[in-house]
């Protein structure tokens, strides 16, 4: 294996590390991960993103492989630049999409995994637990964004590749997606305008 190979799910939390990838032009090959045990060699989980390098040692978790291709690319910008604080606040936002707004979508995709009772009643109850979440979530990033452009510096950083599939999954989870909160929304419409986003999803065949 000459370069790294990104396995990803079209649509997935992958598509940050993807997007990243192009902005910052390191070579690359794609893999869709199956859902099966050949992929479980690769990464346990089953999870996306996994980045398996040239060497064959493999990197998870989506802030992690970030971090890597930033710091890789010669890239320190994308990661807050040369101020601590600021590095702080890009790392903040991405623990924030790790630990809190990724896991919030988890009871709508996969309410089964969280009740033993698999009544359409209590899934039901599930999701629209999950989507409460969500939506706090949300209201977490319109507050932050105010008088803001960007999550974390004056440009994009992976902070801002991190919330690219989420904001997206809002398109299907919540009535009326993203129009309760409008500069979080325009952010989203931002994101989606910028050339490595849109060829990031080109080839993975979804649309913003």
């Amino acid at each position: 294996m000459s370069e790294p190979t990104l396995f990803y799910r079209p649509g997935a939390c992958a598509l940050a590390p993807h997007i990243l990838l192009i902005a910052v032009g390191a070579p690359h090959e794609l893999a869709k991960a199956p859902r099966d045990d050949t992929y479980r060699r690769i990464n346990p989980t089953g999870a996306v993103p996994a980045l398996q390098l040239a060497d064959g040692r493999v990197l998870t978790q989506c802030h992690a492989i970030l971090q890597y291709i930033a710091e890789t690319a010669g890239r320190p910008d994308l990661l807050g630049g040369d101020d601590a604080l600021s590095r702080a606040e890009v790392a903040k936002w991405c623990a924030f999409m790790t630990g809190d707004f990724h896991p919030a979508f988890f009871p709508v995709f996969v309410p089964q995994r969280y009740v033993s009772d698999q009544a359409e009643a209590v899934l039901d109850g599930t999701k629209a637990a999950g989507i409460r979440l969500v939506r706090a979530g949300l209201d977490q990033i319109e507050a932050h964004l105010n008088g803001r452009d960007w999550l974390a510096a004056p440009g994009p950083t992976i902070a801002d590749y991190y919330a690219v599939p989420m904001l997206r999954w809002c398109g299907w989870v919540i009535d009326g997606g993203l129009a309760g909160w409008p500069r979080t929304q325009n952010l989203y419409q931002r994101l989606s305008a910028l050339d490595e986003v849109t060829r990031a999803m080109d080839i993975q065949g979804i649309a913003p």
